[in-house]
């Protein structure tokens, strides 16, 4: 008998209430919550555009229409019964807003917002977009019902431990008798580089494995750490504006774009497992740069499914981006087969 969806008395104080509905072959409750700076609260008002800091502001897809508006986060927190019957967070999605209380405009991207409700109801966990900040807020979040932290699904877990690795403590004193912390051999790996940028890694579930990814950027020969590949935003594309047209960028330099992957051996140790490489073309001068952007956003998913093609790189590429992971011992000592080949 299917379990029924929790029943979660969170976020109403705006007169909204949670949903409650089937998906995916059990039954969930979605409720909604803020996060404006330093400060979270539950609001299911995020759930139908009537939050407490949406009240009153007239939003629009335009982005110049609140440029000096403060940061808001909406929230969609989905939980659901587990095995045992007890409520457990299982999903997360996370949308930007910009509200500008003085000229009462906001902007926000209305048809991804669509999607959040039920990109979470479906178990997805999305917590990489949280600045510092606004982690320590959602900590808050997740610390008002310690249970549902307890009894969360793995992939809800790690994904959110790899970023907030403070939510390890909450009911750690023993609530529901059951430990918090994720066990150390399970979830994506942490992997601390590329994040000298200010952005962390991606973490995913890809082909019934939790993977890590993280990005290197090779220009000049030489390969270093940085997680801005990931979303476009590395050093060597800031302030460059990418089209598809070759001729736009055709005397500029050649600059490689690396993802690399890193999941779990069947022993629990992590080990270096995929990698894949775009090319782009910047003009620094012209402020002009090309790349294949839809090649470039397979490259991810391809290296979370331990794709190894590193053939884009010169011999003096590959050996810098070899020298990089090697550089990491304990998950070069783990690294798959195909992945110490390719970069041995």
């Amino acid at each position: 008998m299917a379990q029924q969806s929790p029943a979660l008395d969170l976020g109403r104080e705006t007169g909204v209430e949670p949903v409650r509905f089937r998906t995916g072959g059990r039954n969930v409750t979605v409720c909604g919550a803020v996060i404006d700076g330093e400060a979270a609260s539950f609001d299911n008002g995020v759930l139908e555009g009537k939050s407490k800091v949406e009240v009153g502001i007239r939003f629009g897809p335009e982005v110049l229409r609140a440029m000096g508006g403060r940061r808001v986060l909406a929230i969609w927190l989905a939980a659901a019964a587990g095995e045992g019957g007890k409520p457990g967070w299982v999903g997360l999605s996370v949308g930007e807003m910009r509200i500008d209380g003085a000229k009462k405009e906001g902007w926000r991207d209305t048809t991804a917002f669509s999607t959040k409700l039920m990109d979470a109801a479906k178990g997805r966990v999305a917590a990489s977009q949280l600045k510092p900040p606004e982690r320590t807020a959602f900590l808050s979040l997740l610390a008002q019902r310690p249970e549902l932290w307890v009894h969360a699904e793995k992939g809800f877990r790690s994904t959110v431990l790899t970023v907030i690795p403070a939510a390890a403590e909450i009911g750690a004193d023993g609530a529901s008798g059951t430990p918090a912390a994720a066990p150390a051999d399970a979830g994506p790996p942490a992997v601390p580089v590329g994040a000298e940028g200010g952005l962390p890694a991606a973490t995913l579930r890809s082909f019934g494995r939790d993977v890590t990814v993280v990005g290197a950027l090779v220009q000049d020969g030489v390969a270093t750490w940085d997680n801005g590949v990931l979303t476009g935003k590395s050093k060597a594309e800031q302030g460059i504006t990418f089209g598809p047209e070759p001729l736009r960028a055709m005397n500029g330099k050649r600059v490689c774009a690396v993802l690399i992957s890193a999941t779990r051996q069947e022993d629990g140790r992590p080990g270096w497992f995929g990698a894949t490489v775009s090319e782009m073309r910047i003009d620094p001068a012209k402020k002009d740069g090309f790349k294949d952007l839809a090649a470039g956003s397979m490259k991810l998913n391809d290296a979370a499914r331990g794709r190894v093609e590193v053939w884009r790189l010169k011999p003096e590429e590959r050996k810098s981006l070899g020298d990089l992971v090697r550089a990491r011992a304990d998950l070069w000592e783990a690294a798959f087969e195909n992945f110490r080949a390719a970069l041995s």
